[in-house]
């Protein structure tokens, strides 16, 4: 909450240095896959063979990463697979997590990035989190100059997509 309310009042500092956003997301691919071989779902990690050098604050990126993943383990059956994917467009770089999870409802997906917003309402701290992860996690793209993205099919997965500037070499 209190990250939010800084990224909110624009008094977030960022610690940002050059580097490859293949480590970070390396990094988050290691930390989550313990979690994902317990309830048997596969993690594919599509990383090129080229760097792609962000200037990014990596802890923060890092915690989007994450929160991205636990969504995606949250939502993604037994059996199913989660997939992360960065790819290089123009100026930018996007990475995408996606799941085969049962999807979004299109009338919940505007309001999936709201503080405190939950599709479910049933779902209490103790099964479903805060509320707030998804907040976060657009505020900190943002204040990177980047996007942050849904999209999904009711029974198809859902696939988050965030961008951000490439940085120069």
């Amino acid at each position: 909450l209190r990250d939010l309310s800084l990224v909110e009042a624009g008094e977030l500092r960022l610690e940002k240095s050059l580097l490859d956003i293949r480590e970070i997301i390396h990094q988050a691919a290691t930390a989550i896959r313990p979690q994902l071989e317990r309830k048997r779902i596969g993690l594919d990690v599509a990383l090129s063979q080229e760097p792609i050098l962000v200037a990014v604050d990596s802890q923060r990126i890092r915690q989007v990463l994450l929160n991205l993943l636990s969504n995606a383990e949250r939502y993604t059956p037994e059996g199913g697979r989660i997939t992360i994917a960065p790819t290089r467009h123009g100026d930018e770089v996007r990475v995408s997590v996606s799941d085969t999870g049962p999807g979004i409802k299109p009338e919940d997906l505007p309001y999936i990035f709201e503080r405190f917003w939950r599709a479910d309402k049933s779902r209490a701290r103790a099964t479903g989190g805060s509320g707030l992860g998804l907040a976060i996690a657009k505020h900190f793209i943002e204040a990177h100059g980047g996007r942050v993205r849904v999209e999904s099919t009711p029974g198809q997965g859902a696939t988050f997509t965030f961008s951000l500037p490439l940085g120069l070499p």
